[in-house]
């Protein structure tokens, strides 16, 4: 077994960083905190040397670990993309130089929501580079689900084990979902995630804040943190999106931005239903027992809604009718529940195979991770809202205030070329038609 190890994080949760570092740290998404935590807390034994650090300080350390011959532990998300071809080929290069242990955690492709890769020659060739590098350095690598399992398998690897994703391992044993019905009234406290680039039916988010008052939007990506704090729109593909300081949800400060992982599971307890497109926000409630429900919007969440069968529903379904209340109807925590000391074991199974102890028999509370983390002094300024006044976020308003006036000039000034090229051309339309004219 390993005495010594690197396991992959983003920011620290026990020591968490000022919002100037979180912002560069955090990977753009809050939710990978959750899955960074889980791992970290799943490899944490009294008695081995645990390096959390990120992946940047792991491609430049190849050397040093090597000499302190500690195992290296990286968990994964989408990895298999276009969009991630340079982070996966700067890390296929650092694992290559590697003569020490190597275990990947629940890593994913992307594919359509149908399931359906988004294959190229570029992408299938990185994944398999990157597959002969990890399984050179242990006997098999962990993936979220059965669909990048089957296309790891079409490039012909076969030392593959589906294990979901370590977000899920967070509490190890200790899994309870409340099963006590919401009223759904103005009363009831309904958390809200969504993805900018997912369609939402017209006016279902005005509908849920308006059916209950007391719902809370929980922001994500580093431009959504932005835009709350009045920095510049977010993009999105549908109008219902929170993206400007002028939505509702900000503007009456029904709005969150957790920066600190148990933290924000710990904050979670507090809410009676979540819904919506993130995939580890979903998780983060579902980890602190209250029940979930995602709307899939890809293969990438639709795989682990199935492997660890999560009660969701496929966006291209999705309905303004489809209220909180409808969709917790339709929702059975059963067999997520009952399925989970399984799947548990699996996951311990795995890290026992690659000669890693793991802390994951122990109950929620009681693992040194859980231990550390409840040592930390969590300041205000790890949880941000739209009203928030901490003197850490006072430089971020400033800094994004900034950015939006300039978005807006240089928005005034493209609208204001238009107006110039459309001006100049109904111009030389008339001087063509007066031409004309005269020469009649």
């Amino acid at each position: 077994m390993s005495d010594r190890i690197y396991v992959r994080r983003y920011v620290d949760p026990m020591n968490p960083p000022s919002m100037k570092v979180f912002r560069v740290g955090c990977g753009k998404n809050s939710g990978n905190l959750i899955f960074a935590a889980s791992a970290q807390r799943s490899v944490m034994v009294d008695g081995v040397d645990v390096e959390a650090n990120n992946l940047n300080t792991l491609m430049r350390s190849v050397d040093r670990l090597n000499e302190e011959e500690r195992h290296v532990v990286i968990p994964l998300a989408n990895a298999f993309r276009r969009g991630y071809l340079p982070q996966l080929t700067a890390l296929t290069s650092a694992i290559e130089g590697l003569t020490v242990p190597v275990t990947i955690l629940g890593v994913g492709g992307q594919f359509q929501l149908d399931g359906t890769p988004e294959r190229s020659d570029e992408v299938d060739a990185a994944a398999q580079r990157f597959m002969r590098a990890v399984l050179s350095r242990g006997p098999s690598i962990g993936v979220r689900g059965e669909r990048t399992a089957a296309y790891l398998s079409d490039l012909g690897f076969s030392e593959v084990d589906v294990i979901g994703c370590p977000s899920m391992f967070l509490r190890g044993a200790d899994l309870r979902i409340r099963d006590t019905a919401p009223a759904f009234d103005e009363h009831t406290k309904v958390s809200l995630n969504l993805t900018p680039h997912v369609r939402i039916p017209k006016g279902w988010v005005e509908d849920v804040f308006d059916r209950h008052p007391r719902t809370e939007y929980v922001a994500q990506q580093v431009n959504d943190l932005d835009a709350m704090l009045g920095g510049p729109t977010v993009k999105s593909t549908s109008p219902g999106y929170p993206g400007s300081i002028r939505h509702h949800a900000f503007l009456e400060n029904k709005a969150v931005f957790h920066c600190h992982a148990p933290t924000w599971i710990q904050s979670m307890a507090d809410r009676e239903f979540t819904v919506g497109h993130r995939i580890h926000g979903n998780i983060a409630s579902l980890l602190s027992g209250t029940p979930a429900h995602v709307i899939v919007h890809d293969s990438r969440t639709r795989e682990l809604c199935e492997y660890f069968e999560i009660p969701h529903t496929q966006v291209t379904e999705h309905r303004r009718e489809d209220t909180p209340e409808r969709l917790f109807e339709r929702s059975d925590y059963t067999r997520l529940v009952q399925g989970h000391p399984e799947r548990l074991a699996r996951f311990a199974g795995f890290l026992e195979k690659h000669g890693l102890r793991h802390s994951l028999d122990l109950p929620a509370g009681e693992a040194p991770f859980d231990r550390a983390v409840a040592q930390v002094d969590v300041r205000p300024g790890l949880v941000v809202r739209p009203r928030s006044t901490e003197p850490e976020l006072m430089d971020l308003r400033v800094w994004n205030a900034a950015r939006s006036a300039h978005q807006g000039i240089a928005q005034a000034e493209a609208r204001a070329k238009k107006l110039e090229a459309r001006v100049a051309e109904l111009e030389s339309g008339n001087e063509r038609r007066g031409l004309f004219r005269r020469s009649r």
